[in-house]
């Protein structure tokens, strides 16, 4: 089976990078013929892939030209502008090879693993294709579910300066006017019409999300793929020697990208004034457009600073293990709106690392169901402070128990066993030209 794997936004940091290198990998080890398609390669060295994954970029085939394609969306002086246009731009550009080469016949599926504002975008595309297998992942919820109290969540983000959250939500008031859906649903007609469509989410959320739509029963519920454990697993002590940091002190981490869902204040107000030794690490590339959650500010507003290390940079796969090696928890702070799923639970599922999540949506269940950890009540700094007050608690045999869960868990939800369920997706609609 030969796919096209096509991700626009794979030069930016979290799921974009990381889901992609590892699916891709996963289908090749598979059996898959891929190839997958970007606007700008994956964003760090971890992301390189092997030569089974054969890899075509848009910047790589527009030659002298390629200087200022590079550099057009970077010409506004906003950092907020900046993003938004490098969204657009690169979901546009990849597209047009995407369309260009599915053209060419050379593939059974492509499948659109992410694309700015996916409302738009995937009819879009679907109705400038023709007679093609087309699969496209929804990572984030609906526009209409995206919609509710929005009066009051853009009061909040003008009274807290928060711009790049009230154009984000400005965005998508826009795109949830009657002649904006109206001209979605006719896009998503003429697609179905002109291919064989199928959805991919990684939440029950997000899939009852979309249940007014006209394509909802074609959405079909995947697992979010894990690295199976490490046969020889560094010890704690090994990672924090590595990384320069005390071996008696608590550590309790947070990686990834600082996204507008995710809630930052939160932690630093239950920490606040915690009397137990500890470290609070923040690694990943921090997003200064995110106002509301960038780890130094929020130190120094509330005096944690000797307390707080900020590692402000993308991290490759083998540094980012030291971090999950040396941790004690990692902790997962989102908004009470958050729909999505995690990369970083799955992470710590690789390392045996115990959870303390935000109880929103799948992260929540998952870590109650699989007993990964514990949960505090989402933006409530008093929850998480007692779960991490009772994480601390914990004896040694039930953090071994924990432990054995995250790593049940790993192989449950194994990259291996993601991969199948994409290969199985992916030749029933070529078999049936429908996915229910």
């Amino acid at each position: 089976m030969r796919v096209l794997l096509v991700e626009p936004l794979g030069h930016w940091g979290g799921h974009f990078t990381a889901h992609t290198k590892h699916l891709a990998q996963a289908l090749v080890n598979a059996g898959v013929d891929v190839t997958l398609l970007t606007f700008d390669g994956l964003l760090g060295k971890s992301t390189e892939l092997d030569a089974e994954v054969k890899h075509i970029s848009f910047l790589s085939q527009t030659g002298v030209l390629n200087p200022l394609l590079r550099c057009l969306p970077h010409l506004f002086p906003s950092k907020s502008i900046q993003a938004q246009l490098d969204h657009i731009f690169s979901t546009i550009c990849t597209f047009f090879l995407a369309l260009r080469r599915s053209r060419m016949g050379k593939y059974e599926v492509v499948h659109v693993l992410d694309a700015y504002v996916p409302d738009y975008a995937f009819p879009l595309f679907a109705s400038i294709t023709g007679n093609c297998s087309l699969v496209f992942t929804l990572y984030g919820a609906s526009i209409e579910t995206r919609l509710e109290n929005w009066g009051a969540r853009f009061r909040e983000s003008l009274s807290k300066r928060q711009i790049m959250m009230g154009f984000q939500l400005w965005r998508t008031r826009l795109l949830g006017t009657r002649p904006a859906t109206t001209l979605r649903e006719f896009l998503y007609r003429r697609g179905a019409e002109r291919n064989r469509l199928a959805f991919i989410c990684y939440t029950s959320a997000v899939r009852d999300s979309y249940s007014g739509s006209s394509f909802h029963n074609r959405i079909m519920r995947m697992l979010h793929g894990a690295e199976l454990p490490e046969a020889q697993p560094l010890t704690k002590g090994e990672a924090r020697e590595h990384l320069g940091l005390s071996r008696n002190r608590i550590m309790l981490l947070h990686f990834g990208a600082n996204h507008p869902l995710k809630n930052f204040k939160v932690i630093f107000e239950a920490l606040r004034d915690l009397q137990s030794d500890y470290k609070l690490v923040f690694a990943g590339k921090v997003n200064l457009v995110n106002q509301a959650n960038i780890p130094w500010k929020l130190a120094q507003k509330y005096g944690l600073q000797q307390n707080t290390i900020t590692v402000d940079r993308y991290l490759t796969d083998e540094e980012a293990r030291y971090y999950f090696y040396a941790a004690d928890a990692v902790i997962l702070s989102h908004r009470n709106e958050f729909k999505g799923a995690s990369g970083v639970l799955s992470i710590a599922a690789q390392y045996n690392l115990p959870v303390i999540a935000a109880d929103v949506g799948e992260i929540g269940n998952m870590v109650k169901n699989y007993k990964l950890g514990l949960t505090f009540e989402a933006e409530n700094p008093e929850s998480l402070r007692e779960s991490i007050l009772s994480f601390l608690d914990i004896n040694e045999e039930e953090k071994r128990k924990i432990k054995r869960n995250l790593s049940c868990f790993a192989q449950t939800h194994s990259w291996q066993e993601v991969a199948q369920r994409h290969i199985e997706l992916y030749q029933k609609l070529l078999q049936n030209g429908a996915v229910s």
